[in-house]
C-alpha cells in the first residue's frame, strides 16, 4: 500500500507549521494584541497562536471520524501505531520548546549539559531506534 501522497501532504503541512512556529516565536506581547487579517476575517495575532493549538486537535478528531465512517483499517490502529501517536505528541512538545530558543542558547551549560548536547543525544538515540526498528522488520 503506497503512502507517497499521504507522506507528501503531511510534509507540506509540517513545513507551513514550522514556518509559522519560526515566525511566531519572536512576537511580542504587544504584537499578540494586534488585529490582523486571517482569510476573510480579522483576529488578534494571539488568537492565531491559540488556533495553532486547537485546530490540529479538532481535525484529528474529524479525521478519525472519517476513517471510522468509511471503514478504513486505519480507524483501528495497531499497538505500534497507538504508541507512535504518543511519540509524535511527545516530539511536538520537544519541538515547541526548542522553537523558543536561539543559537545563542545552544551551548549554555547547566550541570554539564547544554541544549546542543541533549539534542545531539536525542538525534543519536533516534538513529539507534531506527536501526532497531529496521531489524525488527527483517524476516
Amino acid at each position: 500500500m503506497s503512502k507517497d501522497q499521504t507522506t507528501q501532504l503531511i510534509q507540506d503541512v509540517a513545513m507551513v507549521y514550522l514556518q509559522c512556529l519560526l515566525e511566531a516565536t519572536s512576537l511580542t506581547n504587544e504584537q499578540l494584541d494586534k488585529v490582523v487579517p486571517v482569510g476573510k476575517r480579522e483576529i488578534p495575532a494571539r488568537t492565531i497562536l491559540y488556533n495553532m493549538v486547537a485546530h490540529p486537535r479538532e481535525h484529528s478528531i474529524h479525521l478519525q471520524k472519517i476513517l471510522q465512517k468509511t471503514g478504513s483499517p486505519a480507524s483501528q490502529p495497531s499497538e505500534a501505531q497507538l504508541i507512535l501517536s504518543e511519540a509524535a505528541e511527545s516530539f511536538g512538545s520537544l519541538s515547541g520548546l526548542i522553537a523558543r530558543t536561539s543559537d545563542a542558547d545552544m551551548d549554555k551549560e547547566f550541570d554539564g549539559h547544554s541544549l546542543r548536547k541533549v539534542l545531539e543525544h536525542v538525534k543519536f538515540a533516534y538513529g539507534l531506534y531506527l536501526n532497531g526498528i529496521q531489524h525488527a522488520k527483517k524476516a
